[in-house]
C-alpha cells in the first residue's frame, strides 16, 4: 500500500485478492473479490466463472460510458481522512517506496494495516469505533442472502425471516442495481452495504426475474451490521490486542458448561499481544466472565463490547476456570 491513492482505491483492505474494473480516466465500473472465511476456505466465494461474469458486466458498462457516468459516481466513496497510508500517524515511519536494499518487510505497508491504523487512531483519541469501521464490507448473508460465486450478482439462497426474505427476493433473481448502482459482482453488493447507514436504512433494488425487471426494497433494522463475524480478518489480530490483551478465543466444546461457552485458544507472547499472558491468562482457560459479560457470546461480540465500553488503559476483569480452580484476573485494554 506504499504510496497508493486511498481516495481512488477504496476496497476491503482485509482481502487476499481484489480487482478494480476501471476506465482510464479513473471511473470505477466495479469491484471483484470477496471473502468471509479463514485461509482454509478463503476462496469459496470467488471463481474464474464469477470473474468472467464481472468482466463482461464491466465491459457492458464501458460500452455505455460516458452516458452512464452519473450512475457510476457512487462507486467512488467520499475521500478518506488520509490520502495515503503513510499519512496515518501510526504509519509515519514508513516511506512511499519499499526499501528493497534493506529490510523489505519493515518498509512494506500491508493492506490490512489501513484498518489497524484507522481503529487505533480512534482508540488513541478516546473515540468509539463506529460499526462501519468495526464491521467493514458486510457479506450478503448479513441481510439474509447468499449470492452465486459463479455469476454476476445472482441470488443463491434466501434465509427465511431475514431482511432479504421480507424484501421478497427469490432464488435465481439477478440483482442488477442496488441503491442506484449497477452491480458486477458480490464485491459490488458489499460496497453498497458498506456505504449504507447503520440505522434505519433501506436499499432500493432492481432485479431481473424470469426475464422481467422489477423493483424491490431491502429494509435494514438498526444495528444490522452486527450480524457480521469479523474474526476471520487479518486485522482482527490487532483488535485482539486492543480488546483482549492478545488472547484469541474459540468455542468451548469440552462439554463442561460455562456461561460464555468460550475458552482461550491462545495468548500472545510479544509486545501488546502479551498483556493477557502477563496478567496470568493461559491457553486452555475456560471463560466464566469477561468485562462484565457472563452469558453465551462469540469472540466478535466480546471484542465489540470491550471496545464500546472501555477506553485505552482501562482495567478489564476476566474470570476463568483452570482445571478445578476459578481465577479472577485483570488486564489493561489498549
Amino acid at each position: 500500500m506504499n504510496g497508493v491513492d486511498l481516495a481512488q482505491f477504496q476496497f476491503d483492505y482485509d482481502m487476499s485478492f481484489a480487482v478494480f474494473f476501471m476506465n482510464a480516466d479513473g471511473t470505477i465500473y466495479g469491484r471483484y473479490g470477496t471473502r468471509d472465511a479463514r485461509p482454509d476456505d478463503a476462496d469459496k466465494d470467488i471463481s474464474l466463472l464469477g470473474l468472467r461474469a464481472g468482466m463482461q458486466a464491466a465491459l457492458a458498462l464501458h460500452h455505455g460510458y460516458p452516458a452512464n457516468a452519473q450512475i457510476l459516481e457512487p462507486k467512488l466513496g467520499s475521500p478518506p481522512k488520509y490520502l495515503t497510508a503513510e499519512q496515518y500517524p501510526e504509519m509515519q515511519s514508513y516511506t512511499p517506496k519499499i526499501n528493497y536494499q534493506s529490510d523489505v518487510a519493515k518498509s512494506c505497508i500491508h493492506c490490512h494495516q489501513i484498518h489497524n491504523a484507522e481503529r487505533q487512531g480512534l482508540r488513541d483519541s478516546n473515540q468509539l469505533i463506529p460499526d462501519k469501521i468495526l464491521y467493514p464490507y458486510p457479506m450478503p448473508h448479513v441481510v439474509g442472502l447468499s449470492l452465486d460465486s459463479t455469476k454476476r450478482a445472482t441470488v443463491k439462497q434466501v434465509i427465511p425471516g431475514s431482511a432479504a426474505a421480507a424484501a421478497k427476493l427469490k432464488v435465481g433473481d439477478e440483482i442488477r442495481f442496488a441503491n442506484g448502482q449497477p452491480l458486477v459482482s458480490v464485491a459490488d453488493f458489499q460496497w453498497v452495504l458498506h456505504q449504507t447507514p447503520d440505522e434505519g436504512a433501506s436499499i432500493p433494488l432492481k432485479v431481473l426475474r424470469a426475464g422481467k425487471e422489477g423493483a424491490l426494497t431491502l429494509s435494514l433494522s438498526n444495528g444490522w451490521r452486527k450480524a457480521s463475524d469479523f474474526t476471520w480478518r487479518v486485522s482482527t489480530w490487532d483488535l485482539r490486542r486492543m480488546a483482549l490483551g492478545g488472547m484469541s478465543l474459540e468455542l468451548d466444546e469440552s462439554g463442561q458448561s460455562t456461561p460464555l461457552n468460550l475458552k482461550v485458544k491462545g495468548v500472545g507472547k510479544y509486545g501488546g499481544h502479551a498483556v493477557a499472558r502477563k496478567a496470568g491468562v493461559q491457553a486452555g482457560d475456560r471463560l466464566l466472565s469477561l468485562a462484565g459479560v457472563s452469558e453465551t457470546s462469540s469472540e466478535a461480540e466480546l471484542i465489540a463490547h470491550i471496545l464500546n465500553t472501555s477506553k485505552k488503559g482501562d482495567s478489564i476483569p476476566i474470570t476463568v476456570r483452570r482445571g478445578s480452580r476459578t481465577l479472577d484476573l485483570k488486564f489493561v485494554a489498549q
